[in-house]
């Protein structure tokens, strides 16, 4: 059985990776490279977080 804490803590982290997603799409529609880098950069490190905490 999935702990509900643990359950809860992914939701969250999936909430902000679609986040994360939503703004880089933005920085694609206005042509904005440096922003969308960083974005893909953060986006990065929040779908490795996963695999840290197990």
């Amino acid at each position: 059985m999935i702990n509900l804490g643990y359950a809860s803590l992914f939701i969250v982290i999936l909430a902000a990776l679609l986040a994360a997603m939503t703004q880089m799409g933005v920085a694609l529609d206005e042509a904005d490279i440096g922003r969308f880098s960083i974005w893909t950069g953060i986006a990065s490190v929040i779908a490795g977080l996963p695999m840290m905490l197990w």
